[in-house]
């Protein structure tokens, strides 16, 4: 375990799997003895959305290789992850499982994605199998994006991706939609009522 229970109220206690550096966080009130990706992005650390590691202080993460966004080198097999632009959204579109090589390009791809367009829309209709490392690239993204006040949905996800999303409290972090093109219709008509251009 890398993270365990503070005491009797909220807290949790991160350890990272690096150094051996804990640190305590409350978390928001909102986590368990499973699910502590909360108490993790309020403390800067990385890793999974989990109690069990991976977890990484920010001085170890920093050691950690991430690929930068925009070109990235073809790693065998891991090519998964694809980005195009449209007017007023990216789309992300994720192939085949989430494990640990696609969760980094999926992250290098939705930082690449946030820093295009508002609207992130992750195309998850041809993904398998989304791991808690996916799980925890998706929230990173998500909160890149609401950082740069915008918005990100998920298009095509599968029942038991939908029900992982449950039990990890995130069903309402992440709007779902059936289609792609459902979900940028939905997505272009909230930006046009925020900007005030709706009829």
């Amino acid at each position: 375990m890398t993270a365990v229970s503070a005491g009797h109220g909220a807290g949790v206690q991160l350890i990272c799997d690096g150094c051996g550096t804990s640190t305590t966080s409350d978390g928001c009130g909102m986590h368990d003895t499973e699910v502590v990706y909360v108490a993790m992005e309020s403390s800067g650390w990385t890793g999974t959305a989990f109690a069990r590691g991976p977890h990484h202080c920010p001085a170890c993460a920093a050691d950690l290789v991430i690929l930068p966004p925009g070109p990235r080198p073809r790693h065998a097999g891991t090519d998964r992850v694809k980005l195009r632009l449209e007017p007023t959204a990216a789309i992300v579109t994720v192939d085949g499982d989430v494990d640990l090589d696609a969760a980094v390009e999926l992250w290098s791809v939705l930082e690449a994605a946030a820093s295009a367009r508002l609207t992130v829309v992750v195309d998850l209709a041809a993904a398998g199998t989304v791991d808690s490392i996916g799980v925890g690239a998706l929230v990173r993204g998500r909160n890149t994006v609401q950082r740069r006040r915008g918005e990100l949905v998920l298009a095509g996800a599968s029942p038991f991706l939908q029900a992982v999303l449950r039990t990890m409290r995130l069903a309402t972090a992440f709007p779902v939609f059936r289609t792609v093109e459902h979900a940028l219709t939905v997505t272009r008509g909230r930006r046009a009522m925020t900007s005030g251009t709706a009829c």
